[in-house]
């Protein structure tokens, strides 16, 4: 397997020099086969590898180079130059925020020597007016060093080997990157996977890959709890026009490979996408896969874009369930430190299809899936990539954009203060903290000009990240090439360090590869005895954030099938409804409300499942805007319809608990499906052909226009 030389020594706390040109890294496809071995925790082995004293030296002065010139970039980001008074206060303060920061921490070794160094460069600060360029300059650099020499005092950083991939994007929509039909458009193959043996000391890495794989694209990464294998997502290039129709198209499919570069083997095959893999604490995988069919709802001719939606296996592949049986698409899943999944899902049942990509949660079983954040307002068009931050309930996220690559601003939410506001239904910002404010929310107020991704928290102040001094690209970004990602260390207090970029690819997804306690393995609490349905409790229907009119009482529950695309892929073939890319649904009927509001009943599992409340004369009083669906045997509830987040069930006896659960009622003759000569044809015969029959005088002879 190929492997990096010997490491040369970490940037430190003394002085850097700028004089000694850049070597870039080797680029992404280029893969020179070696005798020698990797060990990813103890370091590299060199099997008759040589390097000569001079190489050490230059690679180092190489990568002092690229990390002084890194920070140069982060402070042309910011509008300043590194000799800029502004960016050295910065620099200091950052590092003696991250001193501090550290003596409170658990673990951490004699912080002395580094709060001497900072003590004195406070003292030049404090003349900086007397300094002249080059004397400002090496001060940001000397502070900077500093603060770099700190970050690796973190035991949550310390010399850990990071996993990362590289990569290429074809670049449209967050749609069309997980999809092996599109990497065929453009010559976008390319990346791999790597470890940084010494990340943030060296750009040295090893290759889990090599060329046991074709030309392709690699997409999501995931590393297992014990840290003894790492999952991935790659799509083979076809070489050819391609169709998406055709038996023989090229889809991504997850791998796994050891730690150490041994054990390459395919999980996945078929004509189906399959990417996110997801290690689960009983040791399956959760991942996304269009297995469960159709298409989503407003896509032009060029666009074939299937429906994935969250799917499990176990860790061989086999025993593949269906978790989710939404009816567009869903992205991202990980695991919460409570168990739990929490995954992107876009939810758009009569309302915009641009917004309301919100974060979701259910049970490994695929039960009780439930919003977590995001469904209910436009100023964060979509939450990509949820992550629970370690000993914590908070999730960071990334705040993206629809008609963009997946990117943006950092966001960690309080899953224990989300709200809804009670004038207007939108979700309330008071539970979430904007970790890089100075990244605009992505095609909600405008486009930023650089962006973050795949970020892996350590903590609730330090991250590993992937970032872009560039704009996001995206159909609706203004900006239609790949911009590249680079591997970096961020946290709370200011700083922000390189660990690995590349000259023309991205690196993304960094995770820490080291064991990490798995989080508890839930249950499954599907009862067999429902068969292939589930059951449903409603409390109390009139318990509504915003309230039902009082004078139409509820008696009843109309239950829609949400319909999946399947027959084009095509927006508004057929047109459904005013609006363009509407959903179809079907009536599966109706079921009784109690006086008290409760509604106890059967459902069929694995259909995504749409209500309505209906008041005496039969007319609709309150219609859903999103969906729900059970697994077989589930049985879950809801207080109201549509209710605050948190709210407890009433107090007292629920009457539709008192009764066996009802079964749905059926609709008239010809709705279940929607048939227009059983249902429309009647009433167009009994009331309007009479006069509308074709004969002389009637309307129906009017001139056609």
């Amino acid at each position: 397997m190929p492997v990096g030389k010997r490491p040369p020594t970490a940037v430190g706390g003394g002085d850097l020099k700028e004089d000694v040109s850049v070597e870039k890294p080797h680029a992404g496809d280029a893969r020179e086969k070696t005798d020698s071995s990797m060990d990813v925790r103890g370091g590299i082995k060199s099997a008759g590898v040589e390097v000569d004293a001079a190489t050490d030296v230059a690679n180092e002065a190489s990568y002092r180079t690229t990390v002084v010139a890194d920070w140069a970039a982060q402070e042309r980001r910011r509008g300043r130059t590194p000799d800029s008074p502004e960016a050295i206060r910065e620099a200091l303060d950052g590092a003696n925020r991250l001193l501090r920061h550290l003596s409170d921490s658990p673990g951490v070794g004699d912080l002395h020597v580094h709060a001497e160094l900072l003590r004195r460069l406070q003292g030049e600060v404090d003349r900086i007016q007397s300094l002249d360029e080059a004397d400002r300059l090496e001060l940001y650099h000397r502070a900077r060093s500093v603060g770099r020499a700190l970050v690796f005092e973190n035991p949550l950083v310390g010399s850990k080997p990071v996993v990362f991939m590289k990569r290429r994007r074809f670049i449209s929509q967050m749609l069309n990157e997980y999809l092996g039909y599109f990497c065929d458009y453009g010559d976008v193959a390319g990346g791999g996977i790597y470890v940084l043996q010494r990340p943030g000391r060296s750009f040295e890495m090893g290759d889990l890959i090599g060329s046991r794989l074709p030309r392709g694209n690699y997409i999501t990464l995931s590393v297992s709890y014990d840290a003894e294998t790492v999952y991935f997502a790659f799509c083979e290039r076809a070489f050819e026009k391609p169709d998406y129709y055709s038996a023989d198209r090229r889809c991504f499919h997850i791998f796994a490979v050891d730690a150490g570069g041994e054990d390459l083997r395919q999980l996945t095959t078929g004509a189906d996408d399959d990417f996110d893999p997801c290690p689960l604490p009983d040791g399956r995988l959760a991942f996304m896969s269009t297995r469960r069919g159709g298409f989503g709802r407003c896509h032009g001719l060029w666009e074939p874009l299937p429906a994935y939606t969250l799917h499990r296996m176990n860790a061989d592949g086999s025993g593949v369930t269906t978790l989710s049986y939404h009816e567009t698409n869903e992205w991202h899943p990980s695991v919460l430190n409570d168990g739990r999944i929490v995954y992107t899902r876009w939810d758009y049942v009569d309302r915009s299809a641009a917004h309301f990509h919100g974060l979701w949660t259910t049970n490994p079983d695929g039960s009780n899936s439930s919003i977590l954040f995001g469904n209910y307002t436009q100023r964060i068009n979509a939450c990509f990539q949820p992550r629970a931050i370690p000993g914590s309930n908070r999730v960071m996220f990334v705040a993206g954009a629809h008609h963009a690559v997946v990117g943006g601003s950092l966001v960690i939410v309080d899953p224990a203060r989300t709200a809804l506001d009670r004038e207007t239904g939108q979700d309330r910002f008071e539970s979430i903290d904007l970790v890089t404010p100075e990244v605009c929310l992505p095609e909600a107020p405008g486009w930023p000009t650089s962006y973050f991704h795949s970020p892996w928290p350590l903590s609730e102040d330090c991250f590993l990240v992937s970032f872009s001094f560039e704009p996001l690209g995206g159909s609706g970004s203004g900006t239609k090439r790949d911009t590249k990602t680079g591997i970096y260390y961020l946290d709370r207090f200011g700083n922000m360090e390189l660990f690995y970029r590349e000259e023309g690819i991205s690196c993304m997804y960094p995770v820490p590869l080291a064991a990490r306690p798995a989080p508890p393995v839930l249950p499954s609490m599907l009862d067999p005895g429902l068969g292939e349905e589930g059951e449903l409790v409603l409390a109390d229907v009139q318990q509504s954030l915003l309230p039902l009119p009082a004078d139409r009482d509820i008696v009843a529950l109309r239950v829609f099938q949400v319909l999946p695309k399947t027959e084009s892929h095509v927006i508004d073939k057929p047109r459904i409804g005013y609006a363009r890319g509407e959903s179809a649904r079907m009536l599966l009927g109706t079921v009784p409300v109690e006086a008290d509001g409760s509604a106890r009943f059967r459902v069929p599992a694995g259909k995504p499942l749409y209500f309505q409340a209906v008041d005496g004369s039969g007319r609709a009083v309150a219609s859903m805007r999103s969906v729900v669906y059970v697994q077989p045997g589930e049985r879950r509830g809801c207080v109201g319809c549509h209710e605050p987040p948190g709210t407890s069930p009433p107090a007292g006896k629920v009457l539709a608990m008192n009764r066996p659960a009802s079964l749905i009622e059926p609709g008239p003759d010809g709705t279940r499906p929607f048939g227009f000569p059983r249902l429309v044809q009647p009433v167009l015969a009994r009331h309007c052909v009479g006069c509308h029959d074709g004969s002389a005088g009637h309307p129906a002879r009017a001139p056609r226009r």
